[in-house]
């Protein structure tokens, strides 16, 4: 294959050149993807615990894989466990756990995209250990919002990875170039490709509109000096850098002194004892021989088998978040992702009132936040079963709307908005005597779910708790 190198337009081609083949592959778009929503999210002034939650629950694995991080020794000084991305936002903050999404979603898109190669499977290997040798170390630092230096570790090796997945011939001769004229990784990329992997590093970052932070972390590794304030842009690029090295210092196996070495080396400037950063290294050691953090999380069909467990989990969790002052919207979103993870629901929505009529204003799941334009309804009675709950007050399970006897009671609009529904949920919500909305949950068609009794208490419970934030004297 031709080196880059010798294209008559140099850089401009090479950029072209790697753009075309990530578009026709199709592996790292779906990362870009990825990358630029969770970004837009950190970006936007007002965002709020509500479109986080919408955007990590599109995905359930990362919903479950965040939830559990969340849980993980890095947090554990918060107390009290997490079980919903809403209480995560609030407890750890909105950023720490929009960085956490990130690092989950970075680490899924590569440990899947890589070819089947011993190189590729290398660096991505290394990628994935700088990653964890991260999270290890701010964990016992205490950094705050520390998944972000995470993200950093794991965009750091983003220029190694693209060569090595797009350009497997240029990354071979590239190694071999560094190994025979003892040259930095970057120096030997611009001598083989025209290009060097800073270059490749940023041209990336600003297509994927990274936050400065994160894109200057991706530069090539500096020596540390002096000493930097933990989470400043410096440290996170020296923590990048450091976390790099260590991570191809396991992959060459050259030991313990040199690890030794390197902690001593950057210690002072990250402000964490050597002792702590070896410590950090051998976890994530044995962390990647288990390969727990890739392990594949299914897709739910239906309710989960400890939906009971998960369901008095959450009323806890809501009674724990009111008792801190938690406002109405957010404990909104808290009850309504609990219901969504606790009963495996396709989607859940709340209701609310707007004028005279009833309008979906909040949901999670499928074809959500999209369809909530479609889900309205007008205050004025007719004889359907959405109307039927509200003028009762009465919760509703309907367990199969397709059924004869159910089917005449759908109103139009339902069932043009939500064609796919099997089976659901409605629980009004009342504030002195008025309707002021409702939460819904379904269950998709293919699944034969029924609500027991006591999941249907439980559910109750947590709107009768959010009820309270309408009638403190309730409480």
């Amino acid at each position: 294959m031709t080196l880059i190198s010798t294209l008559e337009r140099g850089t401009p081609e090479f950029f072209e050149l790697l753009w075309k083949r990530i578009g026709e592959k199709g592996d790292f778009p779906s990362l870009s993807k990825s990358v630029h929503t969770l970004v837009e999210s950190m970006q936007e002034e007002n965002h709020s615990i509500a479109d986080i939650t919408g955007t990590i629950l599109s995905d359930f694995t990362l919903t479950q894989k965040v939830i559990r991080l969340a849980n993980s020794a890095m947090y554990s000084s918060i107390g009290g466990e997490i079980t919903t991305i809403s209480r995560a936002a609030m407890v750890l903050g909105l950023d720490a756990v929009l960085h956490l999404a990130l690092s989950v979603r970075l680490i899924d898109t590569l440990s899947t995209s890589a070819p089947d190669s011993v190189a590729a499977r290398s660096e991505m290997a290394k990628a994935l250990l700088a990653g964890d040798i991260a999270r290890n170390i701010v964990s016992k630092a205490k950094v705050s919002d520390g998944e972000e230096a995470v993200v950093c570790a794991l965009m750091h090796h983003l220029g190694r990875l693209l060569l090595v997945f797009y350009f497997p011939d240029e990354w071979s001769k590239i190694q071999q170039v560094s190994t025979d004229s003892v040259l930095p990784e970057n120096e030997a990329t611009l001598q083989v490709i025209g290009v060097t992997l800073d270059e490749i590093s940023q041209e990336v970052a600003r297509n994927w509109h990274l936050p400065k932070k994160i894109a200057n972390s991706m530069m090539s590794p500096v020596s540390p000096s002096g000493t930097s304030i933990p989470g400043s842009p410096e440290w996170l690029r020296l923590m990048a850098s450091f976390a790099g090295e260590a991570a191809a210092i396991v992959a060459k196996n050259d030991g313990r002194n040199e690890l030794a070495k390197l902690a001593s080396r950057y210690g002072d400037a990250l402000l964490v004892s050597a002792d702590s950063i070896v410590e950090s290294v051998n976890q994530a050691i044995t962390a990647a021989k288990e390969s727990t953090i890739l392990e594949n999380v299914d897709e739910p069909h239906g309710k989960p088998a400890d939906s009971k467990e998960r369901l008095a989990a959450g009323v806890q969790e809501t009674i724990d978040a009111l008792a801190e002052g938690m406002n109405f919207g957010n404990a909104l979103n808290l009850v309504l992702e609990t219901m969504y993870g606790s009963m495996g629901f396709n989607r859940v929505v709340a209701f609310l009132r707007e004028g005279d009529s009833f309008r979906g204003k909040v949901g999670f799941g499928t074809m959500m936040p999209a369809a909530l334009q479609y889900l309205s309804f007008p205050e004025a009675y007719v004889t359907d079963v959405f109307h039927l709950s509200l003028a009762n007050n009465a919760d509703v399970f309907i367990e199969d709307a397709a059924a004869p006897r159910s089917a005449s009671s759908m109103p139009p609009w339902f069932t043009e908005a939500l064609p796919d529904v099997r089976a659901f949920v409605m629980l009004p919500m009342s504030f002195n005597g008025h309707s002021i909305g409702m939460l819904y949950g379904d269950w998709r068609k293919g699944t034969t779910e029924l609500v027991e009794q006591s999941e249907l208490a439980l559910m109750r419970s947590l709107r009768d708790n959010l009820m309270k934030l309408l009638n403190p004297k309730e409480g």
